[in-house]
């Protein structure tokens, strides 16, 4: 690999960055509604979603909340945000068991799939010479999906919020990338769909980040490098490589 190109890796994010789910929490709600005779329209149970979507990312947002350090954590979390869904639906759920179930489908390796070009773009990555990693807030068994995805192959290191014990975007969690990956953290770039998640905390740890962005969210002005597509990704870092020079 060339040594006047500014990045020796590239550390991505996971969900929304390399995957997305086949069933979003609103169809896995939908379908056990269904099976359990109490099937609702889209419009009720997209404002029962919104509702608790507010419940989740106030947790999520809450500075040193802990909750993704730690697998019973996170699953804590998620059975508060289907619970109060359901209930909002008229779904009697006093044990949680359906709560469970819908958590239980949604980590399903099965329900999660690459977004276009992932493969490719991490082949040209790789055969470019760059390490690449994953640093993701998510439960334990993550690498399940990863390998059944074909991305394990790829990897020199796999961050994982709940088997080590911090969480983004605290500089803790952020520091271990580059000792994973055996570099100064100016040659690592990390790849995110979250400014406050990825972008904020790889910056706590003097690493470079890029925006990815599938869903072309409307945003403000930023300060960041932004693409719709991680096809974009190998031009950027060639730009990126260009000014280094």
């Amino acid at each position: 690999m060339s040594t006047d190109r500014r990045y020796a890796a590239v550390s991505f994010d996971v969900g929304y960055t390399l995957i997305e789910p086949h069933g979003e929490a609103p169809a896995i709600v939908g379908a056990l509604l269904a099976e359990l005779g109490a099937p609702a329209d889209a419009a009720t149970l997209d404002a029962a979603h919104q509702r608790a979507e507010r419940l989740f990312l106030g947790d999520y947002l809450r500075p040193l909340n802990g909750t993704w350090e730690a697998d019973e954590r996170i699953n804590r979390l998620y059975l508060r945000y289907y619970g109060q869904w359901l209930s909002e639906l008229g779904v009697d759920d006093p044990d949680s068991r359906h709560a469970q179930q819908i958590i239980d489908r949604y980590l399903d390796p099965a329900n999660w799939r690459l977004y276009p070009h992932v493969l490719e773009t991490l082949t040209t990555l790789y055969e470019q010479g760059y390490r690449l990693g994953i640093a993701s807030d998510w439960v334990s068994g993550l690498p399940r999906i990863l390998h059944r995805l074909g991305l394990s192959r790829y990897l020199d290191w796999a961050l994982v919020s709940a088997a080590i014990g911090f969480a983004k975007p605290s500089q803790q969690f952020y520091r271990l990338v580059p000792r994973r990956a055996e570099l100064p953290p100016e040659r690592i770039v990390h790849v995110g769909d979250s400014y406050y998640a990825d972008v904020r905390g790889a910056r706590t740890a003097g690493m470079d980040a890029i925006l990815l962005d599938w869903r072309r969210r409307n945003w403000p002005k930023l300060d960041v490098p932004l693409i719709y597509d991680i096809a974009e990704l190998p031009e950027l870092l060639a730009e990126q490589a260009g000014k280094n020079s």
